[in-house]
């Protein structure tokens, strides 16, 4: 079984030596929300789509899902009816390392949370929990070594947290008891932290983990964060590969408005990411996935999020294809040695640009269709424009000079552009 590795370049990762595009499906809730024998389905869709990884929460995100008399708890009650976190529920755990190995199996990395916020005491979402999950220490070294040693055998990797602020006093030692229980367990082991839009690492995690997860969220006014978190984890002061990890979700209320983020949201935030420094791949979410909402569940997020699809519907949402496009087109150009490049003029920061040290290869996202002007002379290069909506492929026209213009095409949508010198 191959196990992930950390390129010497430090920006991307391995899989048996090659470049490893990571496309993660985000499926927080598998373990406790979806039935074992609908697993299988949702693998082998994913997997014809392109997916290589997916992210699993190993413990329920309780202030943030979907209920049903039908979830699988992870832990056993005590006398008065609370988790008893010291007593796991074999039931749960057999369930969740046989859909680990299943989609193993189908090729998939598995990709593991460890202790979601929830779990932390003083946190906000441990105080929104509908049952007290907030866990004491000793039980949270104890449980994250008996999960580390569950898992250990099919080469997870792990996020050590979810959806951390780090505004409560509890979460960094928390966290770090966590993070050395499993190190302990897979010192092989890929390990990284799940944050929130406006979290940052103390040094003391930026020198723990192999790669840094940042996410861009749901919020209607902040989907300039795809390309400015990725600017800023790429400048962190160690350098290590950088992923979103939770773009928009698909369907999902565009919050601060009474719609919902669809296809060109997730290919704009996608892209947006690559070229702008997180090039070790995405994460894709469908609003009904994340959870495994089902008929006749309720979500306990209505107000923020919207009401989910159910999780069969939110499958075959549009924008899963489109990441699978993209992780197509990454290695099909081999983006892999791309570097984010200042050379686009527009005064847009919407259109992000990548190229090598040697300016022989560049992309450009342009979410809308206008021209582009680059402060580079394209003489010479074999130019393509892919228009991302449809997946047609355009022969662009191009004004060439010291400066360059990549005219506008007329399918009025968003493009990738591309240029190789002969």
């Amino acid at each position: 079984m191959a196990r992930l590795t950390v390129s010497a370049s430090q920006d991307y990762l391995l899989m048996d030596g090659r470049p490893f595009f990571y496309l993660a499906d985000t499926a927080w809730m598998a373990f406790a929300n979806l039935p074992l024998g609908d697993w299988p389905r949702y693998l082998a869709y994913r997997k014809q789509q392109g997916f290589t990884a997916l992210q699993i929460s190993i413990l329920p995100v309780t202030h943030d899902t979907s209920m049903s008399p039908d979830n699988v708890a992870p832990f056993l009650n005590d006398a008065n009816g609370n988790w008893d976190f010291n007593a796991y529920n074999d039931a749960y755990f057999d369930k969740a390392e046989r859909m680990v190995a299943m989609a193993v199996e189908q090729g998939f990395v598995p990709v593991l949370g460890v202790l979601w916020a929830n779990y932390v005491p003083g946190t906000r979402f441990s105080q929104k929990s509908p049952v007290a999950s907030a866990m004491p220490l000793d039980a949270v070294i104890a449980y994250a070594t008996y999960a580390a040693k569950r898992f250990k055998q099919y080469k997870p990797a792990f996020f050590i947290s979810g959806d951390t602020s780090f505004d409560s006093p509890d979460e960094e030692r928390y966290y770090m008891a966590a993070l050395q229980a499993v190190k302990t367990v897979c010192p092989d082991a890929l390990i990284t932290m799940h944050l929130s839009p406006r979290a940052d690492l103390s040094r003391d995690f930026v020198d723990a983990v192999d790669f840094y997860m940042y996410q861009s969220g749901h919020g209607a006014n902040r989907q300039d964060q795809p390309y400015l978190l990725a600017e800023k984890f790429a400048a962190y002061p160690v350098k290590r590969p950088v992923v979103n990890s939770e773009p928009p979700y698909e369907g999902h209320g565009r919050v601060g408005t009474q719609t919902r983020f669809n296809a060109f949201d997730v290919r704009k935030a996608t892209w947006q990411s690559l070229l702008s420094g997180a090039k070790m791949g995405v994460t894709y979410g469908a609003h009904g996935i994340w959870m495994f909402h089902r008929r006749g569940m309720r979500f306990l997020n209505v107000l923020h999020s919207f009401e989910p699809y159910e999780w069969d519907q939110a499958l075959t949402l549009e924008g899963a294809w489109d990441v699978g496009f993209a992780k197509w087109l990454f290695e099909r150009y081999n983006f892999f040695d791309l570097d984010p490049a200042k050379i686009v003029l527009n005064e847009d920061n919407e259109i992000r640009a990548a190229a090598n040290p040697e300016r022989s290869q560049v992309a450009i996202y342009s979410p809308y269709s206008f021209d582009v002007d680059v402060d580079l002379d394209l003489t010479g290069y074999r130019c393509v424009q892919i228009d991302l909506g449809s997946r047609r492929v355009l022969t662009p026209e191009v004004e060439t000079g010291a400066r360059s213009r990549i005219r506008m095409h007329s399918l009025n949508g968003d493009s990738l552009f591309v240029a190789e010198k002969r």
